[in-house]
């Protein structure tokens, strides 16, 4: 039994493995969670609402998200038999779980975790766009650097630094994008779909080198134990595939529904027919 998931060079198994250092890591996210519940205020401020069914779900799955990605299976396949399922951990780690456990987060107990001056400053200073989308490009780049996957992540410490800092990057990444308190002068709509769109075009640079790259990218991947007889060169252009096709449809998808949802709003505040002619 090992704290984190680690490359490991034995055959491949679905003989499940404890990672009790990933359940503690999860236990302690949904505990602050309740814990804060209990200290809910008595009165809300005029744009609050108390903790909803829907803030529940939310956050649950994002816990599940970050479950899914970290733990047996999928993290230890990630961590050293296929590049695919590194792929699929990142999506997950960074463009699944952050938006949803920042949307299961009320308003109330974001302004109770910022309410100190050195927490709203910074805050403050991750909703300009620039700085996010700077950051989450740098550790998208840095995750997937074969210095770094053939080297240090190869180690449950350095799996777990690793890991930690995409989950990091994906919170810093979607924070302006769901612009979830207005005295921090969120982007408008539009705004935020550009910030979005941005998002989509790097990712496609290592996405091409994994999908037509003729060889290998990592050692890691190419001397790995194979799973169900898949060879490296398939499992690069499946992830290049994942990376490409998937975060993209991810971010897409986001931009429809904050379209539609800039489109009601102005709807809404378009004057009648009627009102007009007056």
């Amino acid at each position: 039994m090992t704290w984190w998931c680690a490359a490991l060079d034995e055959p491949w198994s679905w003989t499940w493995r404890a990672y009790p250092g990933i359940w503690l890591f999860v236990l302690l996210l949904g505990g602050a969670y309740v814990r804060a519940q209990r200290r809910r205020p008595m009165r809300f401020a005029e744009d609050d609402e108390p903790t909803t069914g829907k803030h529940w779900a939310l956050f649950t799955l994002g816990l599940l998200a970050l479950w899914a990605g970290a733990d047996w299976p999928l993290g230890t396949i990630a961590a050293g038999y296929l590049l695919s399922g590194r792929i699929l951990q990142y999506i997950l780690f960074v463009l699944v779980a952050p938006p949803l456990i920042l949307l299961g987060i009320p308003r109330w107990m974001l302004r109770r975790m910022l309410r100190g001056w050195f927490a709203f400053r910074a805050a403050r200073f991750l909703t300009r766009p620039l700085v996010p989308l700077l950051v989450y490009n740098v550790v998208m780049v840095v995750a997937h650097l074969p210095l770094i996957i053939d080297g240090p992540a190869r180690t449950a410490w350095g799996a777990f630094a690793l890991d930690m800092l995409m989950i990091g990057s994906g919170f810093v990444f979607w924070w302006p994008a769901l612009g979830r308190l207005p005295e921090l002068r969120p982007m408008t709509y539009p705004g935020r779909i550009g910030y979005l769109l941005l998002s989509v075009f790097l990712p496609t640079v290592p996405a091409s080198f994994f999908t037509f790259s003729r060889f290998p990218i990592y050692g890691l991947y190419e001397l790995a134990p194979r799973v169900h007889e898949i060879d490296a060169i398939t499992d690069q252009r499946v992830a290049g595939l994942l990376m490409k096709i998937g975060g993209g449809s991810i971010l897409f998808g986001v931009m429809s529904v904050m379209f539609f949802r800039w489109h009601a709003r102005e709807e809404g505040r378009a004057p009648s027919t009627h009102e007009v002619g007056a």
